[in-house]
C-alpha cells in the first residue's frame, strides 16, 4: 500500500516501500500542500500564495503546472495506478489517496476515535498512542516557506493536545513512574502550559514526590506573573490545594475525573475569508485593555457581509491561547432562522445554543429553553457553564455572581455570535480574567456602551477581493474567459460575501452555464 508522509519528512512511499523522488523544495511543497488537503480541490492561486507569500514572481502561475505535471508523472509511474492520483478538477488541483494512506489524515482519524471513546479510558490511551506512533519528527520536514512555518506550528499544537491527552488518560488509569521522563521532557519544552504541568505535578505526586510537584506549580505560577501577569488557573490552584492536603482519591488513581470542568471544543470548522487580513490584524491587536484585563472584541456589519466567518477564522487562530476550551453560542439576532456564514464554501451549520455540546458527566446534551425567544442573558450564562461542566445550584440567589466566579481564573474564548441583546454579554462581562470574548452584531445599538469594547466594523468587499473569491469557487479559467460579466455580478451581488457566495454556487452547480446568463437572470431578478 502506498504511503503519504507528512508527519517528519516528507515522502511518498509506492507499494514495496520505494520512496518518490518529489523533486525540489518548491515542488515538494505544493505536494504537501495537496496531501494535507487530501480529497480536496486546492486552487492554483491558493498554491501561488502558499508557495510564495503575498510577492509571487510573474511566472508562479506557470511554475505551478510545471510542478504538478511532474509530480502527476512520478504518482503515475508506480503502483499503476493503485496510489495516490494527482487530477484536476473545478478549475483546481486535487490529490485523490485513501485517507489512511496519509499518516496526518489517519493520525487526526485515531485521536477522533480516542477522543469518542472517553468512557473507555483503556482503549482511548492505546488509540492516543497508537495515533501518536504516526509521528516520525518534525512535521513537513524538508518542506520551508511561511505556509510550511505556520502549518507545522498547528501540527505540532495537535500532536502537544493529543500527547497531553494521553497522559491524562494513562494516569487516570495508575501510570505514573514510567510517565515521568516523558512528562518531565513535555514539560521543559512546554514551561507555560498548564495542561502539561498540571500533568507533570499529578505524575510526581503519584510516585511520592510531592516536594517536586509543588515545585513544578510555583515554577509555573513565577513565569506567568513575569510574562504574562497572571496567575495559574483555577483548575491548577485546585490541583496544588488537593496535593497539598494529601487527597488519597489523587495518590490511588490519578485526578478525579469530575475535580476540574470540561474543556469545550465548540468552533465550527474553519472557513478561509477573503480579504479581510486588515480585520484579522486589527483582531490579533486587541490583547488586553490599559488595566492588563483582556477586552471584549466586538465585529459590527450589515447581513451577509462575514462577520461569522471572519469570527471563526480569528478563533481557530489563536484557539492555542486558550487551553481551557472554546465556546460558540449562536444567538441568531438578526432573524428566527439559522444564522449564516457570509463566506463561500460554508462547511456545515452553526452550533445552536438551544442544543449544546455533550454533558461528559452525563452522556447528555445542555439545554437552553428558547424554542420561541432569543436566549436570555440567564439562558447564555447556564449554556456556557454546561459547556464547561459546570451547574447553577439550584436555589442559587445569584447566579451571575456564581457564573462569573466560576469562569474569572478559565484560559477560555467564548463566541457570541448574532448578539440579540446587550444583557446576552453583559451576564458574561468582565470575563474570564486569562480569557477572551468575542462578539458579532448587526449594529452598535445591540450593545452597551462601554469604552472597554474594541469593535471592528466590516464593509463590502472590493472589486478585486470579490473576483478572488469567485475565482476561488469557480476556478481562475471561468472567470477570465467572461471578465466583463464577472464585473456585473460584482456589482449585482454589491460586492457582499453571502451575495457573491449564492451567485457563485448557482454557477458551480451548472457548469455549462455562461456567466452572462446568470448576470442576466441576477438582474432580471433585482429589476
Amino acid at each position: 500500500m502506498a504511503l503519504v508522509q507528512l508527519l517528519g519528512p516528507v515522502q511518498y512511499r509506492a507499494t514495496g516501500d520505494n520512496a518518490v523522488e518529489l523533486g525540489q523544495t518548491k515542488q515538494r511543497c505544493v505536494f504537501a500542500m495537496l496531501a494535507v488537503d487530501a480529497n480536496e480541490v486546492v486552487m492554483p492561486d491558493e498554491l501561488i500564495s502558499r508557495a510564495w507569500g503575498a510577492d509571487p514572481p510573474k511566472s508562479a502561475r506557470n511554475m505551478i503546472h510545471s510542478y504538478i505535471s511532474r509530480l502527476r508523472g512520478a504518482l503515475e509511474a508506480v503502483d499503476d495506478g493503485h496510489g495516490a492520483v494527482l487530477r484536476r478538477r473545478h478549475g483546481g488541483y486535487v490529490l485523490e489517496a485513501e485517507p489512511d494512506t496519509i499518516d496526518l489524515h489517519r493520525f487526526r482519524r485515531t485521536v477522533a476515535t480516542a477522543r469518542a471513546a472517553g468512557t473507555d479510558p483503556r482503549t482511548a490511551a492505546r488509540l492516543f498512542r497508537e495515533a501518536l506512533g504516526s509521528w516520525r519528527g518534525r512535521p513537513l520536514g524538508g518542506v520551508s516557506g511561511e505556509w510550511a512555518t505556520r502549518t507545522r506550528w498547528l501540527l505540532e499544537r495537535e500532536h502537544l493536545s493529543a500527547l497531553v491527552e494521553c497522559h491524562e488518560g494513562e494516569l487516570r488509569l495508575g501510570g505514573s513512574a514510567g510517565l515521568l521522563d516523558e512528562l518531565h521532557s513535555l514539560a521543559d519544552l512546554y514551561p507555560d502550559n498548564e495542561l502539561v504541568i498540571r500533568n507533570l505535578m499529578t505524575g510526581l505526586h503519584r510516585a511520592g514526590r510531592r516536594t517536586e510537584a509543588v515545585e513544578a506549580y510555583e515554577s509555573l505560577r513565577r513565569r506567568l506573573a513575569d510574562q504574562l501577569g497572571v496567575d495559574p488557573a483555577q483548575q491548577t490552584k485546585a490541583l496544588r490545594a488537593t496535593i497539598l492536603r494529601a487527597d488519597p482519591d489523587l495518590t490511588a488513581a490519578g485526578p478525579r475525573t469530575g475535580a476540574a470542568p470540561s474543556v469545550p471544543r465548540q468552533l465550527p470548522r474553519g472557513i478561509r475569508c477573503v480579504g479581510r487580513e486588515q480585520e484579522l490584524a486589527m483582531l490579533d491587536g486587541s490583547v488586553t485593555a490599559a488595566d492588563g484585563r483582556p477586552v471584549t472584541r466586538v465585529i459590527l456589519g450589515p447581513p451577509g457581509i462575514g462577520k461569522t466567518a471572519l469570527a471563526v477564522q480569528w478563533a481557530h487562530r489563536v484557539a492555542h491561547r486558550f487551553p481551557d476550551g472554546q465556546i460558540f453560542v449562536a444567538l441568531h439576532g438578526s432573524s428566527t432562522g439559522p444564522a449564516r456564514h457570509g463566506c463561500a464554501h460554508v462547511p456545515g451549520r452553526t452550533p445552536d445554543p438551544r442544543h449544546g455540546p455533550a454533558d461528559p458527566a452525563r452522556g447528555t446534551r445542555a439545554t437552553v429553553p428558547t424554542r420561541d425567544r432569543a436566549p436570555s442573558g440567564d439562558d447564555v450564562l447556564r449554556y456556557v457553564l454546561r459547556s464547561l461542566g459546570v451547574v447553577v445550584p439550584p436555589g442559587e440567589a445569584d447566579p451571575v455572581a456564581f457564573g462569573q466566579e466560576a469562569l474569572k481564573d478559565l484560559r477560555v474564548l467564548i463566541v457570541l455570535d448574532d448578539l440579540a441583546s446587550p444583557e446576552q454579554l453583559e451576564v458574561l462581562r468582565p470575563g474570564p480574567s486569562a480569557g477572551a470574548l468575542l462578539v458579532t452584531a448587526r449594529d452598535s445599538g445591540r450593545l452597551p456602551r462601554l469604552a472597554a469594547l474594541r469593535t471592528v466594523g466590516l464593509r463590502e468587499l472590493s472589486v478585486q477581493q470579490a473576483r478572488r473569491m469567485l475565482a476561488g469557487i469557480l476556478g481562475e479559467r471561468r472567470v477570465e474567459a467572461e471578465p466583463a460579466e464577472v464585473s456585473r455580478i460584482i456589482d449585482l451581488c454589491g460586492r457582499s460575501p453571502r451575495a457573491l457566495s449564492a451567485a457563485a454556487e448557482q454557477a458551480l452547480v451548472r457548469p455549462w452555464l455562461p456567466l452572462a446568463d446568470l448576470a442576466a437572470a441576477m438582474a432580471g431578478r433585482t429589476g
